[in-house]
């Protein structure tokens, strides 16, 4: 009687009706649950697809030798030496590591050429030029002066040492590369980047990410990307010389937070495990032979490893690999196997689609005169893109006749020029 009275007396000093109080309580009750119950229907649906991708593992081989491009030591803002990086590449099963430590460049690491627990890793540098970065590693003898600004003049010093010379970010939302006029004649150009699919995508992409990563390094291969962008400018370049594509792991090791405190995460190992190199074995004892001469493919490893991809012409009884001139009129042959995945070929000319098939091999006959390169997609892959190719191969040349490079002032005469864009002239 006394509770009664008292939320009489307090209905009315709230001047709210007891019905209403009496309804409140329940109503409360029911929000309270049908938010614990949606909850516990995301956590559920959350923990399932994770359980899903950690379920994932791609179909492996050990028909090639592995290498990676595009990685940071400490002799930057690396976070491990290469002692430690070649344990993790060993781990990842890759054999040749490119080291691109920043620097204009970088003395330690351009004079760095090591074989570490089976694993060669060869020194390079990545330089800041005013119109973007550049890439080169295998120096055969220690740089003397400061690198070019003017790209042509860059690749030239780069060339002059011994160095394989890479553009690096060419569509880069941030680094991207801005000269592409005619006298750019670079060894090569990345048509991947990592750190650059990361970059692209969405801050939803991102938290997608942050949320399964934990679950399996393995969903970071819904997000990469290969530029268009990038891929019509490899094509552009490969008329004017030979340029080699390749996939860049932009390796760190991780990520610093402070100057003292870092992470590991994503590892080399892991990073390594997503893209690479494929190379044939008959280069293991100098994998980065393979590299210089364009005779290797790209691969996203993380998707599958192929038990065999084969792009190449025949003239007779001659055989020429990716990188080489054939004669005019070779044969072309493409054939691609790993394990149940199923493949979609595409045969490209001179950078525009020439054959395009759903199976393992293509052929074509009596080739005319153009520069043919192959991509591979993987049709209905539970994580890499559809429209992302699995496997891009380096071109051969068929039939072409190309002019010489026009001479360019030696390395004394360079060294005398003043270091901007404007003074290096043709």
């Amino acid at each position: 009687m006394a509770l009664a009275t008292l939320l009489h007396r307090t209905c009315k000093m709230r001047n709210t009706p007891v019905s209403k109080i009496s309804h409140e309580k329940p109503r409360m009750r029911y929000l309270k649950a049908f938010v614990v119950a949606t909850a516990c229907v995301a956590i559920a649906v959350y923990l399932g697809i994770g359980i899903h991708y950690a379920k994932y593992s791609p179909h492996s081989s050990n028909a090639y030798v592995w290498a990676v491009y595009h990685v940071h030591s400490t002799m930057s803002d690396g976070l491990q030496s290469p002692v430690e990086i070649a344990q993790q590449a060993r781990a990842a099963g890759v054999s040749l590591v490119l080291l691109t430590d920043h620097g204009s460049p970088n003395l330690a690491s351009s004079g760095f050429h090591e074989i570490i627990a089976d694993v060669t890793i060869v020194g390079g540098s990545e330089a800041s030029l005013p119109d973007g970065r550049l890439t080169f590693f295998g120096a055969q003898k220690i740089p003397q002066f400061r690198l070019s600004s003017f790209p042509p003049a860059a690749i030239d010093d780069a060339q002059e040492w011994g160095a394989f010379p890479v553009l690096a970010y060419p569509d880069d939302p941030r680094y991207h590369w801005r000269y592409w006029n005619s006298d750019l004649r670079p060894g090569g150009i990345e048509v991947l980047n990592l750190f650059t699919s990361l970059r692209s995508g969405s801050w939803t992409d991102r938290l997608l990410l942050a949320m399964y990563y934990p679950f399996s390094r393995y969903y970071f291969l819904k997000k990469i990307t290969v530029p268009p962008e990038s891929i019509a400018h490899w094509d552009a370049l490969q008329q004017r010389d030979k340029t080699w594509g390749l996939a860049a792991s932009d390796a760190h090791g991780g990520f610093r937070i402070t100057p003292w405190l870092s992470i590991k995460l994503p590892s080399y190992a892991d990073t390594f495990s997503f893209a690479g190199m494929g190379i044939d074995r008959k280069y293991q004892s100098d994998p980065e032979a393979a590299i210089r001469n364009g005779d290797f493919f790209n691969c996203i490893r993380g998707a599958a490893e192929p038990e065999r991809f084969e792009f190449s012409a025949y003239r007779g009884f001659q055989k020429f690999p990716s990188g080489s001139d054939a004669p005019a009129h070779s044969d072309l042959h493409v054939e691609v196997r790993a394990g149940d995945e199923n493949t979609r070929l595409v045969l490209r000319k001179d950078g525009a689609v020439l054959r395009e098939i759903v199976g393992d091999h293509l052929d074509l006959e009596n080739a005319a005169a153009g520069v043919y390169r192959v991509e591979v997609f993987l049709v209905g892959h539970p994580l890499l893109q559809a429209r992302v190719p699995w496997i891009l191969s380096n071109p051969i040349f068929v039939g072409l006749l190309r002019e010489p490079r026009p001479p360019r002032p030696s390395v004394a005469i360079r060294a005398q020029l003043p270091k901007n864009t404007n003074s290096y002239k043709r």
